[in-house]
């Protein structure tokens, strides 16, 4: 299916985004903060297919972490959620995420949003292509 980026400096957000994103078949990669979430994209970015981060994180928060994102690669996949400020969230649209969510996320909302932006589809398959396939093709 897809290859995900989840940042959050909240150990059990982690770990229920990796149970449910895994239960449909992401590969999923946890970062802590934006820093590490920067280093993993500078390194794989062209194997992820979405970046779901929070906004209030140590060493480098969200709105930072999606400025540096998009300098990298304007085309990235970003979601964004908040459960403390919903000004960074509007921040955050601005910034041109795909997506915004309020903690706590609704799980079926999230999985839907994230799917429906990876809506290239292998129709024979049933399948998605993940974005990094065209990256990768194209370089």
């Amino acid at each position: 299916m897809a290859r995900v980026l989840f940042v959050d400096d909240d150990k059990v957000e982690q770990l229920f985004a990796r149970e449910i994103l895994s239960s449909r078949g992401h590969d999923v990669i946890l970062a802590e903060d934006g820093a590490e979430a920067l280093e993993i994209y500078r390194r794989d970015g062209l194997y992820i297919d979405v970046v779901v981060t929070d906004l209030a994180m140590p060493k480098l928060n969200g709105l930072r972490l999606i400025a540096e994102l998009r300098r990298l690669d304007p085309r990235v996949t970003i979601l964004a959620a908040s459960g403390r400020n919903a000004d960074q969230l509007d921040l955050a649209q601005d910034a041109g995420v795909a997506a915004v969510f309020y903690k706590p996320w609704d799980p079926a909302r999230f999985l839907h949003t994230l799917e429906s932006l990876l809506s290239t589809t292998d129709v024979e398959q049933g399948r998605i292509i993940p974005e990094w396939s065209f990256r990768k093709a194209s370089v």
